[in-house]
């Protein structure tokens, strides 16, 4: 049973100058993955791109289709694979459209069950997963940060030669 919570006085405050937020307007969002002995193996993300290499055949297809980068996606299924002990994925050697990728059996067992557990939770409180931008925002690569021992590199002067002219003598 959820109890209700007495709004604080700043939150008053808050809201007294704005109107009070419709329901409608508010969205309650589900995240639902695998996981294999405490170890992360597939969420929605993984879902979307299992998916898609059943359907264009290829790593790279499936990883363009949800907008992830190929390395992102290459890593995703090797962590996968690692916490499963398994292989999800075949490559399908030759030249030309032959080549790519295949699943296994054991990675349509995984769509099948993550699709399942996907299902039950939107028939119960309808589609609320992440959509296609919260997907492909997790394969973007982030910018670098430094470590915590790394320094700052030593602030550029400005140049004696403003103008751009280094021959000219002041």
């Amino acid at each position: 049973m959820i109890q209700t919570v007495k709004p604080t006085s700043r939150a008053k405050k808050a809201l007294s100058g704005s109107p009070a937020p419709h329901a409608a307007a508010l969205a309650v969002k589900t995240k639902v993955w695998l996981e294999h002995e405490g170890q992360f193996v597939v969420g929605d993300g993984g879902l979307k791109l299992l998916l898609g290499i059943l359907e264009h055949g290829s790593l790279l297809g499936a990883a363009r289709q949800i907008r992830w980068s190929y390395r992102h996606a290459w890593e995703y299924l090797r962590r996968a694979e690692t916490a499963l002990g398994i292989p999800l994925t075949t490559a399908r050697p030759g030249k030309g459209s032959s080549r790519g990728s295949a699943l296994t059996e054991a990675g349509r067992l995984v769509i099948e069950r993550l699709a399942e557990i996907r299902n039950k939770i939107d028939d119960a409180v309808g589609p609320l997963g992440p959509t296609a931008a919260d997907v492909a925002a997790r394969g973007k690569r982030r910018k670098s940060t430094r470590r915590a021992g790394a320094e700052k590199p030593a602030a550029t002067r400005p140049s004696r030669y403003r103008d751009g002219d280094w021959r000219r003598v002041r």
